[in-house]
């Protein structure tokens, strides 16, 4: 397959929501950003702007649900979607006068358009979150996992299963005691996360998953 077709059929742009109407002269636009499983893709770099300046209405991270937004005017739009190993997206969105949010699909493979939306985090820690390793201590009491790692993370999460259904984020910390939910696991399973947010926009990398076996 070309790269003309790959990046045809990797593009994939759906209707997803459409809101109240509202004056001509504004409304809010924005995307969820999905990957080809329909899983949202977190902290993907959006721009929204006109073909002379792509970031001219705004620039934001997609959210934990994959959505990005902002007010613009009514007139065309030229939206970017980008982030680390999937295909970069640009498309052209005609003027509107009601809020719309819209799917976009990315795909992982070659690089495409990008958009730079900027993040303080990001410029002042930029590795890559990594487990360089993880020592248990045991005691007839308590477990403590005591972590080495690179990436300045800022929260952890841990459980008993890979999918982490149900775990929540905590805040970070070198020295983790185990839950005592998870206190006759043979087995639990740990990732880490820098995150950065507000309201409007977001940034997160995520470490790969760590399984650390227990002693019991």
């Amino acid at each position: 397959m070309n790269i003309g077709k790959r990046l045809s059929a990797g593009l994939i742009v759906s209707s997803m929501l459409l809101v109240a109407s509202l004056p001509a002269q504004a409304a809010t636009f924005g995307v969820r950003v999905i990957d080809e499983s329909g899983e949202p893709v977190v902290g993907a770099s959006v721009c929204f702007g006109l073909h002379g300046n792509h970031k001219q209405f705004g620039a934001v991270f997609t959210d934990d649900e994959g959505i990005a937004k902002t007010d613009v005017p009514n007139l065309p739009l030229l939206v970017t979607v980008s982030k680390t190993r999937f295909t970069g997206m640009r498309v052209q969105e005609p003027a509107r006068g009601f809020n719309l949010i819209k799917d976009v699909t990315l795909i992982e493979g070659i690089p495409g358009p990008r958009c730079r939306a900027d993040s303080a985090l990001a410029d002042a820690s930029g590795r890559p979150i990594m487990i360089r390793d993880i020592d248990v201590s045991e005691s007839a009491w308590s477990t403590f996992l005591s972590t080495e790692v690179s990436g300045e993370p800022t929260h952890y999460r841990i459980a008993a299963e890979r999918t982490f259904e149900n775990a929540t984020w905590q805040k970070y910390a070198e020295r983790i005691q185990l839950p005592q939910q998870l206190a006759d696991a043979s087995e639990v399973f740990v990732q880490l996360r820098r995150y950065a947010g507000s309201a409007n926009a977001s940034l997160e990398s995520r470490s790969d998953v760590t399984s650390v076996t227990l002693s019991r």
